[in-house]
């Protein structure tokens, strides 16, 4: 028995041997590498997180701003389209409106003569001397505006009567020797008055719109 016994408890010894030399080496190793990759799976998922909350942070912000471009670009379109119908509304509307009042009023004789005669006044208090030439339409008589003109007024003109020259209506006033026009022409009044009246007009139209 006693053999048997000494066999058994050599073999005992040598799983116990190969136990703490080779097993729980191993074991030891597996938990390490267990431990470290339970670690490196931590780590991998909160950088995960980190990323997919930089890319959501990211995308609304990319979101926002396309969303800010947007709006600036709708709202420099109706800008420029409100702009573009006032001035069409301008054109339509507006001038020829104007332009067939003052074509009206332009080609009458008295109105004519009522322009050069403040034009004429208005060199003499500048203190402007020269040879003065008066330029009206030829839809216009000479005979009528000279007739309308004061006696003081027409001699102060070269010719002593006014002259037919190319404007559609109204007046100009030229200082020969000096080369200036003095212009009252139906062109003239109308850009005068446009300028002064077109924008209470649009803000009448546009007053709902704009």
């Amino acid at each position: 028995m006693k053999s048997v016994d000494t066999g058994k408890e050599k073999v005992k010894k040598i799983c116990e041997v190969l136990r703490k030399e080779t097993l729980d080496p191993a074991k030891k190793e597996g938990d390490q590498i267990i431990a470290k990759a339970r670690v490196d799976a931590e780590k991998i998922i909160e950088d995960a997180k980190r990323d997919a909350s930089r890319i959501q942070t990211d995308a609304k912000k990319k979101i926002e701003e396309e969303w800010n471009v947007f709006q600036a670009s709708m709202s420099l379109a109706a800008k420029k389209s409100i702009s573009t119908l006032k001035q069409e509304v301008g054109k339509k509307l507006f001038n020829p409106e104007l332009g067939q009042l003052i074509a009206e009023k332009m080609k009458d004789p008295k109105v004519v003569a009522g322009l050069i005669e403040s034009i004429v006044s208005g060199i003499e208090k500048e203190g402007i001397s020269g040879d003065l030439k008066a330029i009206i339409s030829s839809a216009v008589s000479v005979d009528a505006v000279n007739k309308e003109l004061a006696k003081g007024i027409i001699e102060k003109l070269k010719s002593k009567s006014v002259e037919i020259g190319g404007i559609e209506g109204g007046a100009q006033v030229k200082i020969v020797d000096q080369n200036l026009t003095i212009d009252m022409s139906d062109d003239a009044l109308k850009a005068l008055l446009a300028s002064f009246v077109r924008d209470d007009f649009q803000a009448l139209i546009f007053a709902s719109v704009v």
